[in-house]
């Protein structure tokens, strides 16, 4: 576990001095008149300094797991055998679209709480916040645009999976919201719940591993294989976020306990419940969850009906089995590596960790 998070540590580092090349902390002419073209007018980069530079830093300086970005590094050197500095700026894509979707996604939830400090929405306004957001799923894609490594090819390839994948990503927040809306109630099935997640957060981890994998040359099987593998680690980590949004420790966690059971979520283990709970129980869990209730009181016997199924431990299983299958699936042809041993740490890693 510490090695996995010295590394991480190490990765982030590097990562965050790459997206600082590519979205400065503050604007000024030049960097505008790179991103957007010469005005035909005039920019004001101050406003765009504190309307987009200055929410997006504020979210990435409180610090992050940057797994996505360590995650597509350890593909290309898994696949390629290279030291991973060379596709460095193209880890940028996965961390910032994550980091943008994070913004837009509190807003969506009404959170209150993010990496330990008041969601950008709750300082900002939601008004900079939704526009720095989504800001942050098109930026990025200029280390591709401006790329003289790649050929026309090899980025028609990048644009083509970044917009499937983006789609997947709003597909996902959609069936989440809606549920949590009530517009499915009970009816939610672990199949259509996993289905979810690998969209809403499977999709940029699939993303960033298929990118290493490309960037690395590798053959299309393994390109898509390496995603297969990915999105089922995405799965497991959402997974693990939804058991420690309800056991973790706060500190930790970095996000109020329980916001899932104000949301009214319909995580792994509200759906497990809801199929073997008692009739009184399965009601008692809707009616909560229904209430979007911000009361300790209530949240806790929301999570003690849970518990009492013993649904946190199925949860933690069925994480685990995916990540085992999936691991499965790419050991049989990924050749020996320093990099495999750390690609399946980082996998172990994620389906145990405590914040």
């Amino acid at each position: 576990m510490e090695e996995v998070l010295a590394l991480l540590k190490r990765y982030a580092r590097m990562v965050d001095e790459a997206i600082e090349r590519y979205i400065p902390r503050e604007f000024d002419e030049a960097y505008v008149s790179w991103a957007c073209g010469k005005p035909r007018f005039a920019y004001d980069a101050e406003a765009l300094t504190e309307a987009i530079a200055r929410p997006f830093w504020d979210l990435l300086d409180r610090g992050g797991k940057r797994w996505r970005p360590a995650l597509m590094l350890m593909v290309y050197e898994a696949l390629s055998g290279c030291d991973a500095e060379e596709v460095l700026d193209f880890a940028v894509i996965p961390e910032v679209i994550h980091n943008g979707t994070l913004i837009v996604d509190d807003v969506e939830d009404d959170s209150e709480l993010r990496r330990g400090k008041p969601c950008v929405h709750r300082i900002y306004g939601l008004d900079i916040a939704i526009n720095a957001g989504n800001t942050m799923y098109y930026l990025p894609l200029m280390v591709v645009l401006r790329s003289d490594r790649l050929d026309e090819r090899t980025k028609l390839r990048i644009y083509e999976m970044y917009v499937q994948e983006m789609v997947r990503l709003s597909f996902g927040q959609a069936m989440d919201i809606a549920w949590h809306r009530g517009i499915r109630g009970a009816e939610v099935s672990e199949e259509q719940y996993l289905q979810m997640c690998a969209y809403k957060t499977g999709t940029l981890a699939r993303f960033a591993a298929k990118l290493g994998a490309i960037l690395a040359g590798a053959p299309e099987e393994q390109v898509e294989d390496m995603g297969r593998f990915a999105e089922a680690v995405g799965v497991a980590f959402q997974i693990q976020d939804d058991i420690l949004n309800i056991t973790g420790d706060v500190a930790k966690y970095g996000k109020e306990l329980g916001g899932d059971i104000t949301e009214g979520k319909r995580t792994l283990m509200v759906i497990y419940t809801l199929r073997h709970a008692r009739p009184e129980d399965r009601e008692r869990l809707l009616e909560i969850l229904d209430m979007h209730t911000r009361d300790p009181e209530l949240i806790a016997e929301a999570i003690g009906i849970m518990e009492r199924y013993g649904a946190v431990e199925y949860a933690k299983e069925v994480a685990r089995r995916l990540v085992r299958e999936a691991w499965a699936e790419v050991d049989a042809w990924l050749r020996p590596s320093p990099a495999k041993e750390a690609l399946r740490a980082l996998a172990r890693f994620l389906i145990e960790r405590e914040f």
